[in-house]
């Protein structure tokens, strides 16, 4: 194969791919909710909570008559899985604390840190995880316990009962349940998934991490959801009514899953129920990674069930991003008849297109710092550094948490 049909395929799959992904990054900009916190413009049944504090676990708990007008208001429950997470909680709870909801459940998952302690001097009700069950993934095993301890509440639970299940390193800033609550309501959704702002700190985490949002706002209209498109969810916010996650069997149902919040959000559409997936916005967000290194870890764990299992899958999209981001650049230094006039404007083209795809990403999230704006040079380097993702990936067990699980 000589350098001028090389030329001509790269061209032609680039410029179909690349204009596919901005027709739907145009319609996610356009569609998507994005959540917008407020501090002091709490509407609905969550204006009481957000004036009077947090539920259980505050020094100002509101009577139910207090929350929404009514003894019978919906409770809404905040739950936090944390396993090994001293330093991230310290950031974090503080914000949880503060969304006034009527509780937050932090569980420690068999922490080795003071994880337990900095929960319990917070203020945050604090469960003792069980010991794994053999075939659960720690993370459902966790939140299948706090979904049974949001049940067990003294007042009687109802079918419109939220439970908020929350990442510990995610940041909920002041109003946020507020503009959660309010859009699921407004959306009348089952499960409502939250992609947080992605924060990076240092170079190391600007390298991949927020490839994630590139991946996720670049590949499916989520208008669609309730269609025929690919179902998509975020397991670092998933809020259900209580009545749709018993319906989907909730994490009990998706024990050993390594992408649980997928194959919720699978299950719960499968069901008849309706599922939207919105941006955090000014109201959460999140620091994912703390380095390169991390990240690939991180990603790794999950890319093969986002694949749904199939590493031929997995090599394909590999190979793809190469030829869409990388070989463009690259043709021009290969051996060979040099490709044609109109071939050279589409590689020119499909170059420009490959620098503005992560940028425009990141100005849809709400990332519009200059440094954010300028991940976008890294595009053509992009599927490269994300190859150590992939490879780590393909391997037959996976790592996370001091734990190993069957991929």
């Amino acid at each position: 194969m000589n350098r001028s049909l090389v030329g001509r395929v790269v061209a032609g799959v680039s410029l179909a791919y690349l204009g596919a992904r901005a027709i739907v990054l145009l319609a996610n900009a356009l569609t998507q909710p994005s959540l917008r916190a407020a501090a002091g413009t709490a509407t609905g049944t969550s204006r009481a909570r957000a004036r009077a504090g947090t539920g259980r676990g505050s020094s100002a708990s509101p009577a139910p008559a207090e929350r929404s007008g009514h003894a019978s208001a919906p409770r809404v429950a905040l739950l936090i899985p944390a396993r090994d997470e001293e330093p991230t909680l310290r950031e974090t709870l503080p914000g949880f604390l503060g969304q006034g909801a009527d509780e937050v459940v932090v569980l420690d998952d068999e922490s080795a840190d003071a994880t337990r302690a900095v929960a319990e001097a917070a203020g945050a009700r604090v469960l003792r995880g069980a010991p794994r069950t053999e075939g659960w993934t720690g993370k459902n095993w966790a939140c299948a316990q706090l979904a049974a301890a949001a049940a067990g509440h003294p007042e009687p639970p109802r079918p419109d009962d939220v439970l908020v299940f929350t990442d510990a390193d995610v940041r909920w800033n002041p109003g946020a349940l507020d503009a959660l609550l309010v859009t699921m309501r407004a959306s009348r959704a089952d499960l409502l998934t939250v992609f947080p702002r992605q924060e990076t700190r240092t170079l190391g985490e600007r390298l991949i991490t927020p490839l994630n949002d590139a991946v996720v706002l670049g590949s499916v209209p989520m208008a669609l959801h309730g269609r025929r498109a690919p179902v998509v969810a975020n397991g670092q916010v998933m809020a259900f009514t209580r009545a749709a996650y018993a319906r989907v069997g909730g994490h009990v149902a998706v024990s050993g899953e390594l992408v649980e919040d997928m194959r919720l959000a699978e299950r719960m559409r499968a069901a008849g129920g309706r599922v939207v997936t919105v941006r955090g916005g000014s109201a959460i967000g999140v620091r994912m990674y703390d380095g390169y290194r991390s990240s690939v870890r991180g990603f790794a764990k999950s890319l093969l069930g986002l694949h749904h299992g199939s590493r031929a899958l997995m090599l394909a999209t590999s190979l793809l991003t190469v030829c869409v981001y990388t070989l463009p650049w690259v043709l021009p230094f290969l051996p060979g008849t040099g490709e044609s006039r109109a071939t050279g404007r589409i590689l020119r083209l499909v170059r420009l297109m490959g620098l503005l795809d992560r940028t425009v990403s990141n100005l849809i999230a709400g990332r519009r710092r200059p440094l954010d704006l300028a991940e976008g040079l890294l595009g053509p380097m992009s599927p490269m550094l994300v190859l150590p993702v992939y490879a780590l990936a393909g391997r037959r067990r996976v790592a996370w948490k001091g734990r190993a699980y069957e991929a």
